[in-house]
């Protein structure tokens, strides 16, 4: 029987994670990352062709640790939809300092099978096909971009420089809604999700 292999793909990744998490993207090297493994940073290139491989396998690692978010209740496909995006921005903002490394070497394979299967379960409830595709790459694009605000410090309704510009009912709204991030995350969806509904006049509730 063969040695197991000091370094696995997988492990270093997700300690490529760890150094990310604690100090920020510019302390990962190749040289940090094997003292982490126990291992000489030679030894990295028999598994990762260089470190854009490795911050690849990484951002593969932080979008597959979202959970399941099961299955449609009803007809409430964008109940659904909304849902996993939440599960996925938390995954995400749970390694708020590897956020932009994800957006930059996002593993494309993972989210086009996911696309596939929420085609098919858009499309078993009534979600017309053209509408499909327009309606994901939405959600996702808003999804990275509401983790990407909170992962870099901008807070959701930051107060305003100059209420005196405003019209004073916008005003008081605005400092009475006391907004977080993730529900306002999860307001556009709803009204998004809600007019796209609309649009092409599928049934069930928005």
């Amino acid at each position: 029987m063969g040695r197991r292999p000091l370094i696995q793909r997988e492990s270093a990744a997700l300690a490529a994670v760890e150094i990310i998490d604690a100090d920020g993207p510019d302390a990962l090297s190749l040289e940090r990352l094997a003292t982490r493994l126990g291992v000489r940073a030679p030894s990295l290139y028999n598994h990762f062709s260089d470190k854009d491989e490795i911050l690849t396998e990484a951002a593969r690692q932080i979008v597959l640790s979202t959970p399941d978010h099961g299955p449609v209740v009803g007809d409430d496909w964008a109940g659904w939809l909304i849902d996993g995006a939440l599960a996925f921005r938390s995954a995400l903002l749970a390694h708020a300092r590897a956020v932009p490394l994800v957006v930059e070497h996002f593993p494309r394979q993972l989210l086009e099978k996911l696309y596939v299967q929420h085609c098919r379960v858009l499309g078993r409830h009534g979600v017309p096909v053209d509408w499909q595709m327009v309606i994901l790459e939405s959600v996702h694009r808003m999804t990275i971009g509401s983790a990407m605000c909170t992962a870099t410090g901008r807070p959701a309704m930051a107060p305003l420089t100059d209420p005196t510009e405003f019209d004073a009912d916008l005003v008081t709204s605005m400092q009475a809604a006391h907004w977080s991030d993730e529900q306002l995350f999860a307001d556009m969806m709803r009204l998004f999700l809600a007019g796209a509904q609309r649009e092409f006049g599928a049934s069930g509730p928005a």
